[in-house]
């Protein structure tokens, strides 16, 4: 199944009074979020998650045609991995695989937040309550069994690579969750907070 890549970073840059230095803000988000309740994560997975995407960033690489040096470690953040477990249990519950929510009884956010449709990752993040952003994005992948499978994929996609890669990331969360079928689904969140 070939995966899709919707990448999304949301910057505003505004003028500083002071001799023209910019500065990066978020619009005030007007969610009011009603989180999805996550199983608590095994410390030891979530080391196995960040071990894995972590040592991909410690090193430089050629996403596409785009080289990234090696970037900082990220950090685990609780909200996002309900976002990243969110949408890896609607998709499994649903046997659906999109960034967008199945629109199903399946999809918390959309559900919750009375949508008109189904839910985008950029709802999903802010509704677990992760709103105070300067920007985020999403990976999905569908059958990996391990996390070195799935990271291997996601790596070797331009755009899923970037996400991995990109520097203004401070911050991640990451599910899988299996399907009926026996097949995984797996969700990454990221993003990076207002300071």
């Amino acid at each position: 199944m070939p995966f899709q890549f919707y990448f999304v970073l949301i910057v505003l840059l505004l003028m500083n009074g002071c001799g023209g230095h910019k500065r990066v803000v978020y619009p005030v988000c007007k969610v009011v979020p009603v989180p999805h309740a996550a199983p608590k994560i095994d410390n030891e997975i979530k080391q196995h998650y960040l071990t894995a995407v972590n040592k991909m960033r410690s090193q430089s690489r050629i996403c596409g045609s785009k080289t990234y040096r090696a970037v900082k470690p990220l950090k685990w953040n609780s909200t996002l991995y309900s976002a990243a477990y969110e949408h890896s249990k609607d998709m499994a519950e649903s046997a659906h695989f999109s960034h967008y929510g199945s629109g199903t009884k399946n999809d918390w956010t959309a559900k919750t937040q009375k949508l008109s449709s189904c839910s985008t990752f950029v709802n999903r993040i802010e509704n677990n309550g992760y709103i105070r952003h300067l920007g985020i994005a999403e990976n999905i992948a569908y059958g990996m069994r391990t996390v070195d499978e799935v990271m291997q994929q996601w790596i070797t996609s331009k755009g899923h690579c970037a996400n991995i890669m990109n520097p203004a990331f401070t911050d991640i969360g990451m599910a899988q969750v299996k399907g009926d079928s026996g097949s995984y689904y797996w969700t990454q969140t990221f993003g990076s907070t207002i300071p």
